[in-house]
């Protein structure tokens, strides 16, 4: 194997971009990496989140960055830690699972749901000439304009910019072609994942785990699935960390998995995570650790330090989601109807207590309304609390009738 600088001049970073113009800063960033430089390390894994997958978003030269950072992960630097230099790291953390958090989100940027076929006719568009189309990516690079914060001095993006923003083909064939460059890193990035599943470390096997799951979409990886299935629920089994053990929950269900044993986990956070799992809706216990999990949403919410897998905001978002789309009345959900009634406000009532309401009221209140003692106990705690999606004095009569 060639040697890392050696490998890194074999590619033209010069003729690839990432989120900020051409790449040639790229080998620079991957030999801190693997440097004795604690802050060029801290500095090299903020460039990966900023430039190389600026929000979700991939590049030409992503694919061929990515590969240098999954083999970075066997080199003996990694194993360090690094301060935390993104707004959501909480704390400094080992530089190997940093890596495997961004390889994870690399290969769920990827959209491995849509197949290559799409992609392809995306990428190269009927009637489209390839020589036209190269010309205008090639134009286009050549302009090296940037905006310019100050209006008095701004200039007008050149003609050539604007014929490439302004051409939605060119645009979409583009960023297909990125992807599907970026898809033969895939593989990679499970290769490198996978032996670190087994670490010392928690958060680099959490990382590890994380990434290889979300990389057994790939089409050449289809027969990994059952093995590395197998090796995720091994982990909870020995795991004495709660936050690995819902790791496991989250992703054993992403890939398809019911994970019933961990409905008995001792951490009522594990537990609830497991009951987000489809394959476990028609489960009563899945739905009784969701409804105990929302009795209490702060607290649910504070269980973990740092997201789970597929999570995006809150946890009790999710679940008081898979609770709704389960629960067939307003009795059996009652308690966690009311607990959610403390945590809502304005902004977040679409993502928690709206489907409780239509599950609770599904007819208009009117002054003929009779309520059930379970529809009473929750619209006097929607009162309590300033949820009404009602008549407030309309409320107050059917109460006090």
């Amino acid at each position: 194997m060639d040697s890392l600088p050696e490998a890194l001049a074999q590619v033209d970073w010069d003729g690839l971009d990432h989120a900020y113009g051409r790449a040639s800063d790229a080998p620079g960033q991957v030999l801190a990496l693997v440097g004795d430089d604690p802050r060029a390390q801290s500095d090299a894994v903020g460039y990966l989140d900023a430039a190389m997958l600026h929000q979700g978003s991939v590049y030409s030269a992503t694919g061929p960055f990515v590969r240098f950072v999954a083999r970075a992960l066997a080199d003996p630097a990694t194993d360090t830690i690094v301060d935390d230099v993104l707004p959501w790291d909480a704390e400094p953390r080992p530089l190997r699972a940093a890596l495997l958090e961004y390889l994870a989100l690399f290969a769920e940027a990827c959209g491995l749901e849509v197949g290559d076929d799409e992609l392809l006719r995306d990428a190269h568009p009927a009637g489209r000439d390839e020589a036209d189309l190269r010309r205008i990516r090639a134009a286009a690079r050549a302009c090296e304009w940037r905006l310019d914060p100050d209006p008095a001095t701004r200039t007008p993006p050149p003609a050539a910019l604007l014929e490439a923003i302004d051409d939605t083909e060119f645009r979409k064939a583009m960023v297909a072609r990125d992807l599907l460059a970026c898809r033969t890193a895939v593989p990679d990035v499970f290769a490198a994942a996978l032996p670190l599943i087994t670490a010392s470390e928690p958060a680099v096997r959490i990382a590890a785990m994380t990434a290889a799951a979300r990389c057994v979409g790939h089409v050449d990886l289809a027969d990994a699935k059952a093995p590395l299935v197998e090796l995720i629920a091994g982990a909870a089994v020995v795991s004495s960390e709660p936050r690995e053990r819902a790791t496991v929950a989250c992703l054993l269900a992403m890939l398809g998995e019911a994970p019933g044993r961990l409905l008995d986990d001792p951490h009522p956070g594990v537990r609830a995570c497991a009951a987000l799992a489809p394959g476990l809706a028609d489960d009563p216990r899945a739905t009784g650790a969701l409804v105990a999990a929302l009795e209490d949403p702060h607290e649910a919410d504070h269980w973990f330090d740092r997201h789970l897998p597929g999570q995006d905001g809150w946890l009790h978002f999710d679940l008081a989601r898979a609770l709704a789309e389960r629960a067939t009345d307003l009795e059996s959900v009652l308690p966690a109807a009311i607990g959610l009634c403390t945590l809502s406000f304005t902004l977040d009532y679409g993502n928690d207590l709206a489907p409780f309401v239509a599950l609770a009221f599904p007819e208009p209140l009117t002054e003929r309304t009779r309520l059930r003692p379970a529809q009473r106990r929750f619209l006097s705690a929607l009162l309590d609390h300033r949820h009404l999606p009602f008549d407030e004095d309309l409320c107050r009569r059917l109460l006090d009738g």
